[in-house]
């Protein structure tokens, strides 16, 4: 079973954060993910360091509730692994891109 990490950050769950959390590990789970750790983001950027951590879990992708909560770094973790927002839904698989994905459309 392919393995994935929840990215949340916490400005943006408030006090929905059990829920922002368990509604990604359900929505992983329906598309054949299982959940390796979950990162709360606070004040100090952690995607390298979950992007890191996902290579030696043998993570395959980041699951986030909205592109928000990455702060738009899509590309970064699409060069490493993919990525699943939960709303509105969106599977990339890794070096994906998609012109409705900020930051990922291709420039000519």
């Amino acid at each position: 079973m392919p393995t994935a990490i929840v990215y949340l950050h916490k400005s943006l769950c408030g006090t929905r954060r059990e829920l922002l959390e368990n509604e990604c590990r359900y929505f992983a789970a329906a598309n054949g993910f299982g959940i390796a750790r979950v990162v709360v983001e606070s004040g100090i950027d952690v995607l390298p360091w979950t992007l890191r951590k996902s290579e030696i879990l043998g993570g395959d992708a980041i699951v986030t509730p909205t592109v928000e909560h990455i702060g738009f770094r899509a590309p970064v973790i699409l060069e490493r692994c993919g990525l699943i927002v939960v709303r509105p839904f969106a599977c990339y698989r890794r070096g994906e891109v998609d012109r409705w994905l900020p930051a990922t459309e291709v420039q000519r």
